[in-house]
């Protein structure tokens, strides 16, 4: 059985450091966690109406099933390129967000009491499993904001965590890290409940952890700008996380190292120093590039040329008029359904290709 650790600021997989003994290019790679968001594994959408977007180009339908299956069937090649870990969430992420679909899609693992959905724990239990196998570790988010107002009230908000919490505790696995939720300072306007915010949110961090403290827990916030503290933890969630996690959306290589050593240099940090995580920025090799040499480890997100934000150069460009790939084959991206889950595409093949070389395990560049 895989068991994720911390000590200081390196990750330790079964009580060994992650990539041990590992220096590329004159920087330590000893305790990274190169992660992929894919919070699409467990995707489903309740709502019939919405539910046709994600249909395969191959069938002209969604299948969940096929979905979670193709997922786990791809990850052996994922570790093979050094990736070691991934990021889920019982709530998902964003998947179309032209406002018609966005904000009516059921992508959503609680029903509005709070309790879990028996189907999508079947399929978080069976992605878990298969990481498990592996030998990686997952990230596993509890809210996201388009789907938190589907909760009845804050009562449900708590209620759902902790039955979050106790079924991940049921299945005995160990390789797993939280993720309160993803970007809280947006799910705090999304969803009017005052403890998403930033300066507010250790408090879930502390409060679930009293009731379930067998898990190693943190919180994102969105897209970081030191110049403007956007994004930015505030002392209270870096004291309060045993990993902070960052988000590089729209940030480019300079703003990025800017967060990165503001993090670092908060004696918030100093006085207890603990991994530095990105898992969700871009698919943005120069991002990449300013992460690990600083000793941060980084998340590829690829929404897919349905979707926003791929990178091109040396700027973000937004894709959401270009129309979906038209076969299975050519389907890019990991975040817009339906997802081909292969390494199938320039900017997959440059990522895993990348994180390869730097971890020394010399995976595959080809389609996988």
């Amino acid at each position: 059985m895989t068991e994720i650790g911390i000590r200081g600021r390196e990750f330790l997989l079964d009580g060994v450091p992650t990539y041990a003994g590992r220096v590329f290019d004159g920087h330590a790679v000893q305790g990274l966690l190169f992660n992929v968001r894919a919070v699409q594994a467990t995707f489903d959408d309740a709502n019939p109406e919405t539910r046709r977007y994600w249909a395969y180009p191959d069938t002209g339908e969604w299948d969940p099933e096929r979905n979670v299956s193709e997922f786990c069937a791809a990850l052996p090649s994922w570790r093979e390129h050094g990736v070691l870990a991934f990021t889920i969430n019982f709530q998902g992420g964003g998947a179309l967000f032209a406002p018609e679909i966005y904000d009516r899609f059921d992508n959503n693992g609680f029903t509005p009491r709070g309790d879990i959905r028996p189907d999508y724990g079947e399929r978080i239990a069976r992605v878990l499993a298969r990481a498990d196998e592996l030998g990686m570790a997952v990230i596993v988010g509890l809210f996201y904001c388009a789907h938190l107002r589907k909760l009845e009230n804050e009562q449900a908000i708590w209620r759902a965590g902790h039955e979050a919490l106790a079924f991940l505790e049921s299945t005995g696995r160990r390789n797993l890290l939280i993720e309160i939720a993803n970007e809280a300072d947006v799910c705090f306007p999304r969803s009017g409940c005052a403890l998403f915010q930033p300066d507010r949110v250790h408090e879930m961090i502390q409060t679930y952890r009293r009731s379930h403290p067998s898990f190693l827990y943190s919180c994102s916030l969105g897209g970081v700008n030191a110049a403007t503290g956007a994004g930015m933890p505030p002392p209270s969630l870096i004291e309060a996380c045993d990993y902070v996690l960052l988000h590089g959306n729209g940030a480019l290589e300079a703003e990025l190292a800017a967060a990165i050593e503001a993090v670092q240099l908060h004696p918030a940090y100093r006085r207890y120093p603990k991994p530095l995580v990105i898992n969700e920025d871009s698919p943005g090799l120069p991002n990449l590039e300013v992460a690990w040499r600083r000793g941060v480890s980084w998340g590829y997100f690829d929404q897919g040329f349905g979707g926003a934000a791929a990178w091109a150069g040396d700027a973000y460009v937004d894709y959401r008029a270009r129309p979906r790939e038209t076969r299975y084959e050519d389907l890019s991206g990991f975040q817009t359904p339906p997802v081909n889950w292969t390494i199938n595409t320039d900017l997959k093949r440059a990522f895993f290709t990348r994180v390869a070389e730097i971890t020394g395990v010399g995976g595959r560049t080809g389609a996988t």
